[in-house]
């Protein structure tokens, strides 16, 4: 293979795996993204939209409850009392606060507790425009200290369909 040809290869490589100075050298733009690929190695799990929010503890109460965050034009944030009589799945969270009436189809992550050491597990599902989860087995029970953040799923239908087709589930 010519030189010419692998450091064209090598180059376009280089400027797709992040390398920053490579990538301002060939006049890329900078990503106003953060690069969360360290944290995401050392096993954190970054939802849509970065971390959640924290929550007052003055706000969030006493009692089991899990936080619920609605990231929009505006931010939204909440804490909601979990029942002790009765589970509490995602699609009743949907149901109850009208979000697919809002927003649609929804993309939700619950960032779950992990112990005080380990960090959160992230649990990802996508709604239908009626709020139901898209995959089986994505209706998760909520668990206090749930932390739930919501965005509005925005893919166009050909995206949708894609994913579907290249699903593992």
């Amino acid at each position: 293979m010519p030189t010419l040809t692998r450091f064209v290869i090598l180059s376009v490589v280089l400027s797709q795996a992040g390398c920053v100075s490579l990538a301002a050298f060939l006049g890329q733009k900078k990503s106003p993204e953060l690069d969360t690929s360290l944290l995401q190695a050392q096993g954190y799990s970054i939802p849509p939209g970065g971390m959640p929010t924290q929550i007052d503890p003055q706000v969030a109460g006493s009692g089991p409850h899990v936080v619920l965050e609605i990231r929009s034009e505006d931010r939204h944030l909440e804490s909601v009392p979990l029942p002790m009589d009765r589970p509490v799945f995602v699609e009743d969270i949907v149901r109850d606060a009208q979000l697919s009436e809002r927003f649609g189809r929804l993309r939700i992550s619950i960032m779950r507790p992990n112990g005080s050491e380990a960090p959160p597990v992230r649990l990802d599902l996508r709604t239908n425009s009626d709020g139901k989860a898209t995959s089986v087995g994505g209706n998760y029970a909520l668990l206090p200290g749930d932390h739930i953040i919501i965005n509005e799923d925005n893919r166009s239908g050909l995206e949708r369909f894609i994913d579907s087709q290249f699903k593992n589930d």
